[in-house]
């Protein structure tokens, strides 16, 4: 089987997948960590060596935190990914795999962003492409493994969550701004 089927079949039947556009929040499962182990070994079957470190991110990688049903996950990547070089290798390896290029890496956003669909306008993974060892990415590390280590963190932003997604059911922006409040202040006390 091809890395491409490989990871298709990592996400099938996984529970996982959002429309793009809705804001939903769903009960934590265990699936969402077996869902990213197996598509984490797809996609390590053909890295570039560019490929420093891939890790789940993001609510899903939290065990007992509701999250919308889409996996986030951290590419790390030796050098800038600002470098034509390093961008043109990731970006292949990527897109081969099947994942849709979104944007990033830029004024706005520290990474840069890819999506995976089996089905479209059905979002299954968010990709987050940044430099390894970079302030951003230790920042999404280190929120992931706060919210690990502390639950009662953990289950205020479960609560957070769980009152934008009723309040912006289809707003997506609206609901990541009404977060940021709350993860900026954690990573502050994490420094």
């Amino acid at each position: 089987m091809s890395q491409a089927g490989a990871l298709a079949a990592a996400f099938a039947g996984s529970a996982l997948g959002l429309r793009r556009g809705v804001v939903q929040v769903a009960p934590a499962t265990d699936a969402w960590a077996h869902t990213f182990a197996e598509a984490r070994a797809a996609m390590l079957a053909d890295a570039p060596r560019t490929v420093a470190a891939i890790e789940h991110i993001g609510s899903t990688s939290v065990p007992g935190l509701a999250a919308k049903p889409i996996l986030d996950i951290g590419i790390g990547v030796d050098g800038s990914i600002r470098n034509t070089d390093v961008n043109d290798v990731v970006h292949g390896w990527l897109t081969e795999l099947g994942f849709l290029f979104r944007g990033g890496a830029n004024d706005v956003r520290p990474d840069r962003m890819y999506g995976y669909e089996l089905e479209p306008m059905i979002r299954l993974a968010n990709i987050h492409v940044l430099e390894y060892g970079s302030p951003e990415w230790w920042h999404y590390i280190g929120f992931r493994d706060f919210l690990r280590t502390h639950p009662s963190e953990r289950d205020a932003y479960r609560d957070l969550k769980l009152d934008l997604s009723l309040q912006h059911p289809g707003d997506r922006i609206a609901y990541i701004d009404g977060k940021e409040a709350f993860i900026v202040e954690r990573r502050e006390r994490l420094g």
